[in-house]
């Protein structure tokens, strides 16, 4: 295939013209430069697009799972002030009570005794203003007991977290045993039979 050649002087009014043209262009869609009036201020707005996914930002942090204030007992005794819900987990608010001539770290390790006893209640609350939260664990075994009279045998059911509150004197505290993370495992309420 053959090139024409064109002579200089037409490659040079070719390019002039060019020149010409795209600057008349620029100048009609608003490309020239300003004419000393004042600054241009170019404005960008953005352009917001959803599409239906979430971002971990915006999304609500999961509640925690309760943890124990019991963790490193066996055994817990006391009333039970309150049941809740929490992240899932029924946890029970406990109002630590003392047994009377036993060791509370030998409480702690072994509970009371769960026989009903006669007469003087055994157990006096020292501090009613300190509570101890503690996690229910999935299958626990709640009993609640009553003695009618000394003579006759337990009245004993199961129940739930929330039928250790509110027990009658005599027969609302209650002796908790605890896994190896704080949390109720079994729980039976030590009654005392009438005098």
């Amino acid at each position: 295939m053959k090139h024409q050649r064109l002579p200089r002087a037409a490659t040079t009014l070719g390019a002039s013209f060019t020149a010409v043209a795209a600057s008349v262009a620029l100048t009609a869609c608003g490309g020239g430069s300003p004419s000393g009036s004042g600054p241009v201020t170019v404005t960008v707005t953005p352009t917001v697009t959803a599409d239906g996914s979430s971002s971990s930002a915006s999304e609500p942090a999961a509640p925690k799972a309760p943890t124990s204030d019991d963790k490193g007992r066996g055994y817990d005794y006391g009333t039970v002030t309150k049941v809740s819900q929490l992240a899932g987990v029924t946890v029970i608010e406990l109002d630590r009570w003392t047994w009377k001539k036993l060791d509370d770290a030998k409480l702690a390790q072994q509970g009371v005794p769960l026989t009903p006893f006669k007469g003087a209640v055994p157990y006096e609350n020292q501090n009613a203003k300190l509570t101890f939260t503690i996690p229910v664990a999935d299958g626990a075994r709640i009993l609640y007991h009553h003695c009618v009279a000394s003579d006759q045998p337990l009245q004993t059911r199961s129940t739930d977290a929330k039928g250790l509150v509110g027990l009658a004197d005599r027969e609302n505290t209650v002796l908790v045993k605890l896994d190896d993370q704080g949390r109720l495992v079994a729980a039976d309420n030590v009654p005392g039979c009438p005098g």
